[in-house]
């Protein structure tokens, strides 16, 4: 069995132990996916709620902490939508990082629409929502206006093969737009 296959799945166990103990701590275990928009952000990880006060979620099984928020039209109704990481710290080895993307009904009450799971220990860099006279961070280019809307997250991963302990050296961004008012990943960048 290869590293990566063993290192893919410990970042498993350890998600489905944290989403576990979120079940046990939280007492909730529904599907955050179409509810009903709440003027009070109620992120998820792993498909559970999770409630932040102050920017975070302790409990005796470990920490949920909002590293950053963006917000922009990722709709195209000219509503500002909501993007936000999340990072999950276990208390073990692991520290998990997600995105939970909103859309803002225009009454400034929000929706999860998507959530995604990032990686194990990466080293976070920017996140975006692409708008009119946007110019890319990475290669200082305007952004086409067809591109409008797309959200970007930049950030590090470790390559194959290289501890987690070391900092993560390969540089990812990942693409995503609102198609049929869900999360999907844009291919090709």
């Amino acid at each position: 069995m290869t590293s990566r296959r063993v290192t893919s799945r410990v970042q498993t166990g350890c998600s489905v132990v944290w989403a576990a103990c979120l079940l046990l701590v939280a007492g909730c275990a529904s599907d955050r996916y179409g509810e009903a928009a709440s003027t009070t952000l109620v992120y998820s990880i792993e498909g559970n709620a999770v409630e932040l006060e102050g920017g975070v979620f302790e409990s005796e099984y470990g920490t949920v902490s909002l590293l950053t928020t963006t917000m922009g039209d990722l709709d195209g109704d000219a509503v500002s939508d909501r993007a936000v990481i999340l990072i999950n710290n276990s208390r073990g080895s692991g520290v998990f990082y997600y995105l939970n993307v909103f859309l803002n009904d225009g009454t400034g009450a929000f929706r999860l629409v998507g959530e995604v799971f990032l990686g194990d220990r990466v080293k976070f860099d920017h996140i975006e929502i692409y708008g009119t006279g946007s110019v890319s961070r990475d290669t200082d280019v305007p952004i086409p206006q067809d591109d409008n809307g797309q959200l970007i997250v930049a950030y590090y991963v470790h390559g194959p093969g290289q501890a987690f302990a070391e900092n993560p050296e390969i540089y990812v961004t990942r693409h995503w737009k609102i198609d049929d008012g869900m999360l999907v990943s844009v291919e090709g960048y």
